[in-house]
Parts: C-alpha cells; sequence; structure tokens
C-alpha cells in the first residue's frame, strides 16, 4: 500500500489552498481506477499552475503524486493522453459548477440564473484564480493540438447553446425583444465570458469578481430591456 499526499483528494474550487496542506491520505491498494485517474489529472494541475505545461512530463506528475512512473503510465500511456483527460475532467468540474450556481439560483428569474452560470464560465464563481491559468495553459496547447482543440471547441459549443437556450425561453416570456438574433447574442455573451476568463486568469487583481459580474450584467441589461428582473 502507498501513501500519498491528501493533495490527491478532489477539490475543485482551491488548487491555491492544496499547497498548504501537508497531511497523509493513504489510497487503497484496490482503488476506483476513475477516481485513480482524476488524482494523476489533479497532480498534472498542481505541477502547470507552479511550473507550467512544459513541465509537466510523466516523470514530473508523478514526482507529485510520490507515485511511479510506471503507476501513472498504468492510467495514461502518454503524455498526450493524460493532457485529453485533464482537459476533459476540468470541463466536467465547470459543468458541476454551473450546475450547483443554477441550483441555487433555482427560484430566480432567466437573466439572473444566466448571469450565474456566465459568471461561473468567467472564473468569477468562486473558485481560485489558479484554475483559470491551468485553462488557459491547456487553451494555449489547443491551438496547435487538434485533439485538445476538439474539446476545447465542444465546451465553447456547449456554453454558447446554454446561451442561446435561455434567450429562447426568455423571448418566449417576452423578457427579451421579439426580433431579437439569439444565435448571435449567444455568441456574443460566450465570448465576452471567455474573454473575462483569459482576463481574470492574467490580471485578478483588476478583473475582479465584482468587476466581472458588473460587466457580464451590464452587458445582460442591455438584452433583456423587457420584465423587472432583479439586479443582484
Amino acid at each position: 500500500m502507498k501513501v500519498y499526499s491528501e493533495e490527491f483528494k478532489t477539490d475543485a474550487v482551491a488548487f491555491d489552498r492544496i499547497k498548504l496542506r501537508s497531511y497523509c491520505y493513504v489510497v487503497p491498494r484496490h482503488a476506483d481506477p476513475v477516481q485513480r485517474r482524476r488524482q494523476v489529472a489533479e497532480a498534472l494541475f498542481r505541477v502547470v499552475e507552479a511550473e507550467g505545461l512544459e513541465a509537466a512530463s510523466i516523470p514530473r506528475i508523478a514526482r507529485e503524486l510520490g507515485a511511479s512512473t510506471g503507476l501513472v503510465q498504468t492510467y495514461f500511456r502518454s503524455k498526450d493522453e493524460l493532457l485529453l483527460f485533464a482537459v476533459a475532467h476540468q470541463g466536467d468540474l465547470l459543468r458541476a459548477r454551473v450546475a450547483a450556481a443554477l441550483a441555487e439560483t433555482a427560484a430566480a428569474g432567466l437573466k439572473d440564473r444566466l448571469l450565474r452560470a456566465m459568471c461561473v464560465v468567467a472564473g468569477a464563481g468562486g473558485e481560485s484564480t489558479a484554475e483559470g491559468r491551468i485553462w488557459l495553459a491547456f487553451l494555449a496547447r489547443a491551438a496547435c493540438h487538434p485533439e485538445l482543440r476538439l474539446v476545447h471547441v465542444a465546451g465553447a459549443r456547449e456554453i454558447r447553446e446554454h446561451c442561446r437556450s435561455t434567450l429562447v425561453a426568455a423571448r418566449s416570456e417576452g423578457l427579451v425583444p421579439a426580433g431579437l438574433d439569439v444565435d448571435a447574442e449567444a455568441r456574443a455573451l460566450a465570448v465576452l465570458a471567455d474573454g473575462l476568463a483569459v482576463q481574470r486568469a492574467v490580471e485578478p487583481e483588476v478583473f475582479t469578481v465584482r468587476v466581472v459580474h458588473d460587466l457580464l450584467r451590464a452587458h445582460l441589461d442591455r438584452i433583456f430591456v423587457h420584465g423587472t428582473e432583479s439586479r443582484a
């Protein structure tokens, strides 16, 4: 039985705080393969956040885990395979946070729910800014990595579709102009959130949670010209 750092435990929102922990965590001999793959991916996240993507070799990730290179390769045959899994895992974490934000605002109006979801997408939903920097490193790699690009493109389409479906519902309720081009507005909103995520990763002291929230709210205020939803 190997001894692993407690850092392996999944923490979707606190990569910065992970570094402060020093307790021990014993992984069962017959660990869940899916959970073990997630632990490897999260070790990759920590290496990328601290040293950059280029430093994240399989041996370096193994050292971060306190495990052997062979153990890591039991679950991932190559760095590319690990990167693809890690990006998909990061997408799953984002979906979970969006779902949690929507659940918290179940009684709110469409505009307020859309605002909360887009704040999460833009990195202003309460998660660590380290996660945004990790996402940005993966995004840069995707520009010249066809398979990673496909994963990112699929995620971007999912965000645009969420925006579009919400705007369609808002149009049917008379909350936005009847002639609103929901496809164009969905693209614009998704691009705004995406750009804010980049800026928040690079300049969190400028693009604070409040600044990002207010910019997204101002954009939605220009779209939702009808109705009396709150300005939360």
